[in-house]
């Protein structure tokens, strides 16, 4: 959707949004008035009863003004126009997602409790003027109106909600993803695409500066991959975008009952390094080594031109930007923020679903940027150039489980 366009529909949204609201709002509380519901509270039950009306609207309000967020981040819409202008101020000035959506909640907050004022005006200004109504009946005009404030709060984050899903056919990132069931999902045995993914770690370490940071971008809730560079890296740096999926990693770093045990991936990545037979003491030696190496865990969201304030000689970037989007040029411009982290003659190692629109988990259906190994090549390009067998293109055959065929492997270095 152009600029102008989205500045459009939030107009319209939010000019049809604040008549419903009003419309409901002032129906609401004029008919809980005239019920005589509660008309026998003394005053004091009738100021709790409006005290607890506005906690009720303001949860109503909380669930909106996520699906709000959610409407903004998508298509760069909104309900509230305020709020919008907040959003986009806010990401042009600092290019940060989550103080944008902060400043375009407080904005359409402070939209809606200016809203409030009228109905006070309205309600004490009839109380004053006439002996017809009373002061408890103004506040539960006001309680009133506040009950319907709310459930139209919470039906507009309802409808937002569908809207979105129907826009974007695909589970969201912020609202859907759980990690116990991708771990669950993908990480019980080593899978086809792992057997490879790793095997290609283990190898293309060899080729990294030793004694250096490595990023590993987009890690997920995993640390599969990690195990390969404990003996090359300096430090391991980690980064991924969901604060759930770096709590998980945290967890396991701390030894947490109910970690994800990663024993079986580390078993295997000692084998592809030439030890056919590893015992538990080995695998513990290299777990206990690669928690020593990781010293950072950082959000990171690709959408920023620079998501993290440093280069690396090597960065690491498997399953991230392709498996974020079903927007290829949201996925080029992904690769472009990603890559620009490695230093120049450095290294950046990458793997992709290939020619996947959507992958599994937990019974939902997470997007896939549907690319192959000419659009990674033409992403790299010119920064970048393939070394040796270029890009890899190995076959899983895990289409009916997770939603994909085969996969991409690449070992580049920056010119």
């Amino acid at each position: 959707m152009s600029p102008i366009a989205a500045w459009a529909v939030s107009l319209a949204a939010t000019a049809a949004s604040t008549y419903a609201l009003d419309v409901l709002a002032a129906a609401t509380g004029a008919g809980l008035v005239a019920s005589g519901l509660l008309a026998d509270l003394g005053h004091r039950s009738v100021v709790a009863f409006l005290l607890a009306s506005y906690a009720v609207w303001m949860s109503g309000l909380r669930v909106n003004l996520r699906a709000n967020g959610s409407l903004l981040a998508a298509t760069g819409t909104s309900t509230n126009v305020l709020s919008k202008l907040a959003y986009d101020i806010t990401r042009r000035r600092f290019g940060n997602e989550p103080a944008a959506r902060l400043t375009a909640a407080v904005a359409y907050t402070g939209t809606e409790i200016a809203k409030e004022v009228p109905y006070y005006l309205a309600a004490f200004g009839a109380a004053v003027t006439t002996d017809s109504i009373t002061t408890d009946e103004a506040l539960i005009f006001l309680a009133g109106a506040n009950l319907g404030a709310a459930f139209y709060e919470a039906a507009l984050a309802r409808l937002t909600r569908t809207v979105l899903d129907r826009a974007r056919g695909h589970a969201s990132f912020d609202t859907d993803w759980v990690p116990a069931e991708y771990l669950t999902d993908y990480y019980r045995t080593v899978e086809p695409d792992e057997i490879a993914t790793i095997a290609f770690l283990v190898d293309a370490m060899r080729h990294a500066e030793r004694d250096q940071p490595i990023l590993y971008f987009g890690t997920g809730p995993t640390l599969h991959h990690v195990f390969a560079c404990a003996e090359t890296a300096s430090e391991i740096h980690l980064g991924d975008y969901l604060p759930g999926n770096l709590a998980e990693i945290q967890r396991w770093i701390e030894r947490a009952p109910g970690a994800h045990d990663w024993r079986p991936f580390v078993r295997y990545t000692l084998q592809c390094e030439g030890n056919t037979s590893p015992t538990d003491d080995e695998v513990t030696a290299r777990e206990d080594l690669t928690r020593a190496k990781i010293t950072t865990l950082v959000r990171v969201d690709a959408r920023r031109p620079r998501p993290v304030n440093r280069s690396y000689p090597t960065v690491v970037s498997a399953y991230c930007a392709d498996s974020a989007t079903n927007d290829l040029a949201t996925w080029e411009l992904f690769m472009r923020h990603i890559t620009g982290l490695v230093q120049p003659g450095g290294l950046f190692l990458t793997a992709a679903l290939r020619r996947c629109r959507g992958y599994t988990v937990g019974g939902k259906t997470f997007p896939g940027a549907d690319i192959d190994e000419r659009d990674l090549r033409a992403a790299l390009r010119p920064d970048f150039e393939p070394l040796h067998e270029g890009i890899e293109v190995i076959p899983t055959a895990q289409h009916g489980s997770h939603g994909y065929a085969a996969i991409l492997l690449c070992r580049a270095r920056r010119a």
